[in-house]
């Protein structure tokens, strides 16, 4: 058995795939840039080495932090429960030399319980939703609440010519990567919203971008028929880098998700933060920093998911969005685009506030100094690891919610219910 080695100038280390282009990479990246934000000093293991390391930013932001080994201390892992296994094995017994927190993401109401098992070998879980927060409370693992930063570094960006965008269409724009099961992000409702919008207007100025990947890889074989079918939408399939994805971001008037789950969204939340109007599907984790005043929300039904349409999604539900009000909202949007630019703008104050690296980075630094304030004045001996353990000074008073996350809760509460 070995002693925790901690100390109030204890390292900190976040774990995971620092390279990667998918949802778990850039949920590590938010959070470097988020320590960085609030001057807490960190370290970054590139866990497996598998992502292949050409996007600049990406080298930019670990050049000067990235380590080898896994020290003593304090441990993030931006890892999910399918991999805790394998990350303990190559961490060795390292593993067991400090304290352990795992930061996993999930998009349907219950968290498996067979992940659940692993997630309870870390010493705390956080979460970055309500909604995650919820579906792990459902299968018995409590967490901390940290969220997600979205913010986007303002600059140069590439114009709306290099994406082939008319410069005068209201243009809007969707994005998902087939890895995350198509089913789940739900592409063909918002090409049926889109043609409903064509049908209804079939003069007004409206473009769709659709931009796919597949993992690393482009997503042509996805698009061709979309393209064969559609040839007014603009369908991109190739690999981007950040700064390509950012000003693709940046160049179209809306993002829309009509998805039927959520961990997080974190492309509705980089739309809002470049002031960009964001329509999505009214359910799941980006109930966090959306509400009627700020985004665009379109209704929806709840309903069982589908036989294989998503793992562990047996007895599970998630949300059907109602395309016709969705393209009701677009038409709105359209027939009044003060009032839309007004959405936005609430919007961008709201998720600047609430989702900024340094919003995110100073939840980070008050677990931190809180975890190493219960170790340093109670010295734990390392043994099975409990979950959590989260002390919290009993005078902090709870912090005030907000109209929007109070539904937020509401939601995650009848998704439950609902499946229970």
């Amino acid at each position: 058995m070995t002693a925790y080695n901690i100390g109030p100038d204890v390292p900190l280390t976040l774990v995971g795939h620092p390279f990667a282009t998918v949802g778990m990479g850039e949920q590590l990246r938010s959070h470097i840039a988020a320590c960085r934000a609030v001057h807490l000093p960190c370290s970054v293991v590139d866990i497996f080495r598998y992502a292949a390391r050409s996007d600049p930013d990406h080298i930019d932001l670990v050049a000067d932090c990235e380590v080898d080994t896994l020290g003593a201390g304090i441990r993030i892992f931006h890892i999910n429960g399918d991999e805790v296994d394998r990350v303990i094995e190559a961490c060795g017994k390292r593993f067991f030399e400090g304290y352990n927190i795992i930061v996993p993401a999930w998009e349907l109401p219950i968290y498996p319980d067979v992940w659940a098992a692993q997630l309870r070998k870390f010493d705390e879980v956080w979460a970055l939703s309500q909604f995650i927060g919820g579906s792990l409370s459902a299968t018995g693992i409590s967490s901390t609440y940290i969220g997600q930063a979205v913010e986007i570094p303002l600059g140069y960006f590439l114009p709306r010519k290099y994406f082939g965008i008319r410069e005068s269409a209201f243009t809007l724009l969707h994005f998902f990567d087939l890895t995350s099961y198509a089913a789940r992000k739900n592409p063909d409702a918002v090409l049926s919203m889109f043609q409903t919008i064509r049908q209804r207007r079939e003069f007004a100025d409206v473009q769709l971008v659709l931009k796919v990947k597949s993992g690393d890889q482009d997503g042509e074989e996805w698009l061709r028929p979309i393209s064969a079918r559609l040839p007014e939408v603009i369908c991109l399939a190739n690999p981007m880098s950040t700064f390509e994805t950012r000003s693709l971001i940046n160049a179209c008037d809306c993002l829309v998700s009509l998805h039927r789950a959520e961990g997080f969204g974190r492309g509705l939340g980089e739309a809002m933060f470049l002031g960009r109007l964001a329509l999505a599907t009214g359910w799941s984790g980006n109930m966090d920093y959306m509400a009627n005043e700020n985004a665009l929300l379109a209704d929806y039904q709840l309903v069982p998911v589908g036989k294989e349409q998503y793992p562990f999604g047996d007895g599970q539900v998630w949300a059907e969005a109602n395309v016709d009000y969705a393209a009701g909202l677009v038409e709105a949007a359209l027939d009044d685009r003060a009032h839309a630019a007004a959405i936005a703008a609430r919007g961008q104050r709201d998720i600047r506030l609430g989702y900024s690296f340094r919003a995110v980075g100073l939840r980070i630094l008050d677990r931190v100094t809180e975890i190493r304030a219960s170790l340093t004045s109670e010295p734990k001996r390392r043994g099975k690891p409990n979950n959590p353990a989260k002390p919290k000074p009993k005078s902090k008073p709870k912090p005030k919610l907000r109209s929007w996350q109070k539904a937020a809760r509401a939601s995650h509460r009848r998704a439950v219910t609902i499946v229970a």
